[in-house]
C-alpha cells in the first residue's frame, strides 16, 4: 500500500482509532499486527521472511549478549542477516557478471538468470538487523521480550524505506506507556501533509518529464540532459524526504519520535557536510558499521583511511542497487569525500573565526556551488538504466549537443524545473529566519486542534487531486 493513497489514509485512521481506544498493554500487539498487515498487502509470502529474520535476530541478540568476548558469533550473526539480502538482491547481478567474465575469457557459458522478486524494504530491515547485533555485542541491552523486538523490527512507518532506526533510538519508547498530545497530533498531521505535498505535487510531477529523458534509447540534446539531471536531483530529494516526512508524522500519531532523515542537504557547502544532511540515518550506518570498523582495524596505517572511505561509499552505492551504475555513483561520492579532505580541502573548509563575514560568504558560496554541481552530476549515474545511457547523458551535457534546442523536453517543463529549484534555494536562504520566527509561536491548544483538522482536510485534498499514486523511488532498494 502506497503512503499517498486513500488506502493508506483509511488504514492509518483505523489503526489510530483502535490504538488509542484500547488498554495500553495491547497497543504494541496491535501495532505489530498492523505492521505485518501493511507489509503483507504487497506480497503476503514475504511477511514470513520478515518474521523469520526478526525471530532470529531477537534470539541471537540475547545469545550474543553473553558472548561479547568473541568475534566469531557476531560475524556469524551478521552473515545470517546478509544471506537473504545477497540472494534476493544480488544473485542476478553476480551471475550476470560471472557469465560476462566467462564469455570475455573465451568461454561459451550461457546462463538463464533467474527472475527473483525483491522483497520490499529488505535492504532497510537487513541493515537494521545487522546494527542491532553489533550494538548488542558492544554492550547495548537486548530486547528481552519478543513482541517488543517484533515492533522494533516491523513498525510500518520505517519498515520499507527508513529512517533506519537503531535500538537506542526507540527502545525506551517501545517499553514506555506512550501518550499523545494535541501538539503531537498537529505535528504528525503537518509532517504527513508536507510529505503528501512534496510527493504528489512536486516529485511525481517532475518524474513525468524526467523519465522521458532517461528512457533507454532516448536521444536528448544537451539542454534536455542538463535540466533532467538537475530535475532528478530535485525529484529524488522531494520524493524521499516526502517518505521520511510521512513516516515521521505517522509514527508521532502513535507517540513515537523518529530521528530526522534530511536536513536541507542541498544547502551543504561541502561533500562531507552533504552526507551529514542527506539520508542521515544511512550515512551514520555506513560510518559506524562499515567505515569505522575497517579503518580501526588498520589504525596503524592512517593513510589507508582515505581508501576505506572510497570502499565504504562504493558499498553504499551497491546497497542502493545491484548495478554498476550504483557502484560508480558510490565511488563518485567517495572520491568527492576524499578530495574534501585532500586536494580540495581549501575550498570546502570554512572557519568563521578566521574569516570576515564577506570572505566567509564568498567561500561558502564557492563550496556550495561546487558541491551542488558535483552532487547533481552524480545523479546521472544513479538514474541511468546502464553505464552506456549514463555516458550518453554526460556526452550530451559536456558537448552541449544540439545547442540550446531541446529534443525531448518542452520549454515550459524547463521553466517548471527552474521554478522548483529557485523556490528550494529561496527556502534554504530564508531557513534561519523561518526557524526563529516560526519557532517562537506558541498557539493556544484549541488552535493546535484546529491545525490538526485543517492538515487532515488538506491531506485528503491532495489525494483527491492526485491522478495516479506512484511508488516512492526508494521502494526499489
Amino acid at each position: 500500500m502506497i503512503f499517498t493513497s486513500y488506502t493508506y489514509l483509511l488504514f492509518l485512521s483505523m489503526v489510530f482509532l483502535l490504538y488509542w481506544s484500547m488498554p495500553p498493554r495491547w497497543r504494541n500487539v496491535l501495532l505489530i499486527a498492523a505492521s505485518y498487515f501493511f507489509y503483507s498487502t504487497w506480497d503476503w509470502r514475504f511477511g514470513f521472511l520478515l518474521l523469520g529474520i526478526s525471530v532470529f535476530n531477537w534470539a541471537y541478540g540475547r545469545f550474543l549478549a553473553t558472548r561479547q568476548e568473541a568475534n566469531t558469533p557476531l560475524v556469524l550473526g551478521v552473515l545470517v542477516n546478509l544471506v537473504p539480502l545477497l540472494y534476493f538482491k544480488y544473485t542476478g547481478f553476480f551471475l550476470t557478471n560471472l557469465a560476462a567474465l566467462v564469455t570475455a575469457a573465451g568461454g561459451g557459458w550461457h546462463l538463464d538468470i533467474p527472475k527473483i522478486i525483491l522483497p520490499l524494504g529488505i535492504s532497510f530491515f537487513t541493515f537494521q538487523g545487522v546494527a542491532y547485533l553489533v550494538d548488542v555485542w558492544v554492550g547495548e541491552e537486548p530486547f528481552q521480550r519478543l513482541r517488543d523486538f517484533l515492533l522494533f523490527k516491523a513498525f510500518w512507518p520505517q519498515l520499507i524505506a527508513g529512517p533506519i532506526i537503531r535500538p537506542h533510538e526507540i527502545a525506551d519508547q517501545i517499553l514506555a506507556t506512550r501518550h499523545v498530545t494535541q501538539a503531537d497530533l498537529a505535528f504528525g498531521c503537518q509532517r504527513i501533509l508536507f510529505g503528501f505535498f512534496k510527493k504528489v505535487v512536486i516529485a511525481d510531477a517532475l518524474s513525468t518529464y524526467i523519465d522521458a529523458v532517461f528512457l533507454r534509447g532516448a536521444t536528448p540534446n544537451g539542454v534536455d540532459a542538463i535540466f533532467a539531471t538537475f530535475g532528478f536531483g530535485l525529484q529524488i530529494y522531494f520524493d524521499f524526504s516526502a517518505y521520511s516526512d510521512i513516516a515521521i508524522g505517522s509514527a508521532r500519531l502513535f507517540g513515537f519520535t523518529f530521528p530526522e532523515n534530511f536536513n536541507w542537504p542541498y544547502a551543504a557547502p561541502s561533500p562531507q557536510e552533504f552526507w551529514t544532511r542527506w539520508h542521515m540515518t544511512l550515512s551514520r550506518w555506513i560510518r559506524d558499521y562499515v567505515f569505522t570498523p575497517i579503518s580501526f582495524s588498520t589504525r596503524n596505517y592512517p593513510r589507508l583511511a582515505l581508501l576505506w572511505l572510497l570502499v565504504a561509499m562504493a558499498i553504499c552505492g551497491l546497497w542502493h542497487g545491484a548495478q554498476w551504475t550504483f557502484v560508480a555513483w558510490g565511488c563518485w561520492h567517495g572520491s568527492l569525500l576524499v578530495l574534501n579532505q585532500t586536494a580540495l580541502k581549501g575550498i570546502f573548509t570554512l572557519n568563521r573565526k578566521k574569516l570576515s563575514k564577506g570572505a566567509y560568504f564568498i567561500r561558502y558560496l564557492i563550496g556550495w556551488g561546487v558541491t551542488y554541481l558535483m552532487v547533481n552530476l552524480a545523479w546521472v549515474l544513479f538514474r541511468a538504466q546502464d553505464m552506456t545511457s549514463a555516458l550518453s547523458m554526460y556526452r550530451a551535457i559536456f558537448t552541449l549537443k544540439g545547442g540550446l534546442h531541446p529534443a525531448v523536453m518542452r520549454e515550459n517543463t524547463m521553466v517548471f524545473i527552474g521554478v522548483v529549484a529557485l523556490a528550494l534555494l529561496a527556502l534554504q536562504v530564508a531557513r534561519p529566519w523561518l526557524e526563529v520566527n516560526l519557532g517562537q509561536q506558541r498557539p493556544h491548544p484549541l488552535h493546535i486542534s484546529g491545525r490538526a483538522l485543517v492538515y487532515t482536510a488538506m491531506i485528503v485534498a491532495v489525494i483527491v487531486f492526485d491522478t495516479s499514486s506512484k511508488a516512492f523511488v526508494y521502494f526499489q532498494f
